[in-house]
């Protein structure tokens, strides 16, 4: 954990990302870069917006969370961080998409996230969890069914928004049971435009009072508005 709660009092919003990195994201894209290659171009990008936002860099909080790569599982890569000590990292793709395992993990994470934040007397807006998949899970039925069911009551509960992004190929109905908000698909391979919303997103979230609305900014950028 890269969080600094001595020196650093703001009001904190907490995101975890999930992602997928499975052998799927190796495939090519009419750009000639793999999926993967984009994924991570639009982490760095995240990177860049997020420290150049006086707001963000201050009151962001990241945590990683991959499904697949090179160990084949769903397993935690980046720890709780501030903003500004967010450092991007090149992520590799392999193996399945045990993304029920994935979102298991994201679900902790927020609630050790608030439980934290909480002990170090500092306030904090209702966490985000981005989930970014490009094809259907491997979780077994029941765990999938199982763990939809975390995911929607944590959100029915206020415990947590989630937005859950489908690449071009993904199953938008079975991503779209992860929570009551639709899954969104991505355009194209718009993972830069997808990360500046997100930026520009939580910095308009940190800059609320707890359990007060934010204007998001518009999603046209990134969205394929022919679904």
């Amino acid at each position: 954990m890269t969080v600094d709660f001595i020196n650093n009092s703001s009001q904190r919003t907490p995101c975890v990302l999930v992602l997928d990195a499975s052998w799927s994201m190796k495939e090519k894209t009419t750009t000639g870069r793999t999926r993967i290659d984009e994924l991570n171009a639009g982490i760095e990008e995240l990177e860049r917006a997020l420290k150049s936002d006086d707001a963000a860099i201050s009151r962001v909080q990241l945590c990683v969370v991959i499904v697949g790569g090179p160990g084949g599982s769903a397993e935690l890569m980046l720890d709780w961080t501030d903003a500004g000590n967010f450092q991007s990292f090149p992520i590799s793709a392999d193996g399945g998409t045990p993304l029920a395992e994935g979102l298991e993990i994201g679900l902790e994470m927020i609630e050790i996230s608030k439980r934290n934040l909480k002990g170090a007397g500092i306030s904090y807006t209702r966490p985000w969890m981005m989930v970014i998949s490009d094809g259907e899970p491997t979780s077994s039925s029941s765990n999938w069914k199982r763990v939809i069911e975390l995911t929607n009551l944590a959100e029915q509960n206020r415990q947590v928004e989630i937005f859950t992004i489908g690449v071009e190929g993904a199953n938008l109905s079975v991503l779209s049971e992860i929570s009551s908000r639709p899954a969104i698909q991505l355009a194209g391979m718009k993972f830069k435009e997808l990360f500046l919303w997100l930026s520009d997103s939580l910095s308009a979230v940190s800059r609320s009072r707890p359990g007060e609305k934010a204007n998001l900014p518009d999603t046209d950028p990134w969205k394929n508005v022919g679904i």
